[in-house]
C-alpha cells in the first residue's frame, strides 16, 4: 500500500502572488460556513472538483496508492481523507496554485491550479462546503490546526 503526502515548506508562502505563491495575508483567514456559502460552494465543488474527488467527497478508489506514472490519486475530502489534517492556508494555496506548488521539484501531481478558474472567494466557498461535511469534532480539530498555523506566521 502506498502513501499520500502533502509537501510544503513555510517559505513557499513568503513570496508575493506575482511569484505564483500566496503570501500570508493572501489566504483565507476564517472560513464562513454559513448556508449561502455552503450552497454555492457545493455547486462550485460539483463543477470543478467532483470529477476527481467524487461527488460525495469520497476521492478516487485506492487513493493511497500512486498511479503508474507516480502521481497520486485524488484523496477524499470527507472525514476519511487527510484534508482536515492541513491548515486553511495550505488548503487554499493548493487549490489556488495546484499540487505542484507545494511539492518538491519534479513531483508529479494531477491537482490543477484553479487560480484562473475560481476567484479567491469561490475557493473559500468550496472549502466551506467541504468543511461543512466533516463532523463537528473534526471541524474543531482542523480549526485548531489553522489557528496554530496562523499564530506561527505572526511570530
Amino acid at each position: 500500500m502506498g502513501s499520500y503526502f502533502i509537501f510544503y515548506s513555510p517559505d513557499l508562502f513568503q513570496k508575493s502572488e506575482t511569484d505564483n505563491k500566496v503570501s500570508a495575508s493572501g489566504y483565507i483567514n476564517t472560513l464562513n460556513i454559513d448556508e449561502g456559502n455552503i450552497v454555492e460552494g457545493e455547486k462550485l465543488y460539483q463543477q470543478n472538483c467532483a470529477s476527481c474527488h467524487g461527488s460525495q467527497l469520497q476521492g478516487e478508489a485506492n487513493w493511497r496508492s500512486p498511479k503508474e506514472d507516480g502521481s497520486l490519486r485524488a484523496p477524499p475530502h470527507n472525514k476519511d481523507g487527510h484534508t482536515w489534517h492541513h491548515p486553511d492556508r495550505i488548503l487554499f494555496h493548493t487549490t489556488k496554485f495546484g499540487g505542484t506548488s507545494i511539492a518538491p521539484e519534479g513531483f508529479n501531481s494531477n491537482m490543477p491550479a484553479f487560480n484562473k478558474t475560481l476567484r479567491d472567494a469561490e475557493i473559500n466557498k468550496v472549502l466551506a462546503f467541504i468543511k461543512s461535511k466533516w463532523p463537528k469534532e473534526i471541524r474543531q480539530h482542523q480549526k485548531n490546526i489553522s489557528n496554530k498555523d496562523k499564530a506561527s506566521l505572526s511570530q
